[in-house]
């Protein structure tokens, strides 16, 4: 199996029950002196919207995993607010 390697997930289409899924990675600018980034389209994936929805739903439990391991928050859970230690906070407040 070959492996391709993209940085998003570009768009999605779903036409007469096929979902088209367009990946990107990014690719410096030529003869950019700032290494500035562009998306070049890298890969599409086109499936039925069956498929679609059991990947969806296998990637929402991949989401949840690394929540709970704490690699990054969800975008659904509110940030738990953070309180200064003793001695940190500014007298002003």
């Amino acid at each position: 199996m070959t492996t391709y390697f993209c940085d998003s997930l570009k768009d999605v289409a779903i036409v007469n029950g096929v979902a088209r899924l367009e990946f990107q990675r990014l690719a410096p600018q030529p003869g950019a002196e700032d290494r500035e980034l562009r998306a070049v389209a890298e890969f599409s994936v086109a499936m039925p919207i069956q498929g679609l929805a059991q990947m969806i739903n296998l990637l929402e439990g991949v989401r949840d995993r690394l929540v709970r391991e704490g690699v990054f928050r969800s975008a659904a859970a509110p940030a738990a607010p953070v309180a200064p230690a003793p001695g940190e906070r500014s007298p002003n407040f």
